[in-house]
């Protein structure tokens, strides 16, 4: 016994057409996911880098203040502390000293692999940390 199918159902490609279209959904949702997760590593990165050049900063005291018994952050040497930091991971960042407080901020920007298909070329990522030179032992 022989089942054939009559050419009368009307039903030949549709599957086909169904897995083009959940195939473009997974390769959308694959994307999603991808670049996603290059921004919140951008985040972190940014974030951590901010955070250690403040750091940088905040342990440059001025010589002066400690041979007075008197610890300072030496404003210059901060700056200078901090944007060398910076430069040595190569990225850019604007650095704040006001008084014994070090702000740095990072701005990086990632550019999207496979959401760029959408139309949206990337992302900026700006991440803001502050380090206080502190007194005492």
């Amino acid at each position: 016994m022989t089942i054939t199918r009559s050419a009368q159902h009307g039903d030949q490609g549709s599957v086909s057409l169904l897995l083009a279209v959940l195939f473009a959904g997974a390769v959308l949702l694959a994307g999603l996911i991808a670049d996603t997760g290059r921004v919140l590593y951008a985040n972190a990165d940014a974030s951590d880098l901010a955070g250690k050049a403040a750091r940088a900063g905040a342990q440059q005291i001025a010589p002066a203040s400690l041979r007075a018994g008197s610890p300072t952050l030496d404003p210059a040497a901060a700056d200078a502390a901090a944007r060398a930091y910076l430069d040595r991971h190569h990225i850019d960042g604007t650095i704040t000293v006001a008084g014994d407080a070090v702000t740095v901020i990072v701005q990086t920007r990632i550019t999207y692999v496979l959401l760029a298909l959408s139309g949206r070329t990337g992302a900026t990522v700006t991440q803001t940390r502050s380090a206080v030179a502190l007194r005492g032992p």
